[in-house]
């Protein structure tokens, strides 16, 4: 069968087609090669936004899955949760994104932070008259450093668009194993170490006032379950929290 080429003697068909054309010497012809696409698992709540379609028409299988740690896991060995402007500044005002690394540094030898910018904005996180001379744990800056800091091998990508994302999938998947969705759902859920970081759990909890990013690990590790925490007397707060959060919470469940 005659390949298509060129008057430079390349390859005409698309390099997205699913066959492969390779040269046989031997055989004095070609032969076709199924190739699979690329594979990424993508958890299911980031449907709700435009880049698994994004992803999609890059030519990479999107597997969509219910997924505990990260929101794209590329290979078994790299693992991206994706924030937004928005969501990087409340995630890390709650201290959600600081939990969610660690576990993520703990699952994957390639934890990747990947901020993302709205493409109908600026891309910039802070104005230049925002950067101060010093650290400060109410600079967005500052919150970012201390998170590289504090986890050496994380990966902090930025993007200016969830176009550009998409085609970073691409580059980041060179030459890496395809991730299996199997593997990726069991990530966070069937180990016992991990069981301390339940996600789901810590949300609840942070929500409630007297519990700080400093004392919840402490809460969850103290008490089995939310209706235990709830049914402690004032004293029993205070000593588990300390005075002043325990007064908070105490009177938030009485009142």
């Amino acid at each position: 069968m005659a390949v298509p080429e060129d008057q430079d003697g390349r390859n005409l068909l698309p390099q997205s087609d699913l066959l492969v054309i390779e040269r046989s010497t031997r055989q004095g012809g070609a032969k076709f090669v199924e190739r699979k696409p690329p594979r990424v698992v993508v958890d299911m709540r980031e449907f709700r936004s435009s880049l698994p379609f994004l992803v999609h028409q890059k030519g990479i299988e999107v597997l969509p899955t219910t997924i505990e740690v990260g929101d794209y896991v590329l290979s078994p060995e790299i693992c991206m949760e994706r924030k937004s402007i928005p969501d990087l500044i409340g995630s890390l005002a709650s201290g959600r994104l600081y939990t969610q690394l660690e576990v993520m540094t703990k699952c994957y030898r390639v934890p990747i932070l990947l901020i993302e910018f709205d493409e109908n904005k600026y891309f910039t996180l802070q104005g230049n008259n925002d950067l101060g001379q010093d650290i400060s744990h109410q600079n967005l800056s500052s919150k970012l450093t201390l998170l590289a800091l504090q986890f050496p091998n994380l990966r902090i990508v930025w993007s200016p668009s969830p176009y550009y994302t998409a085609s970073l999938f691409l580059e980041l998947k060179k030459g890496a194993e395809e991730p299996s969705e199997e593997a990726a759902a069991k990530v966070g859920v069937d180990s016992e170490d991990m069981a301390e970081f339940n996600l789901a759990a810590q949300d609840m909890l942070r929500t409630l006032p007297g519990i700080t990013h400093k004392n919840y690990k402490h809460v969850m590790q103290s008490v089995r379950n939310m209706k235990e925490l709830l049914g402690k007397s004032l004293e029993e707060l205070q000593q588990l929290i300390g005075p002043k959060n325990g007064k908070e919470l105490y009177d938030f469940v009485r009142k």
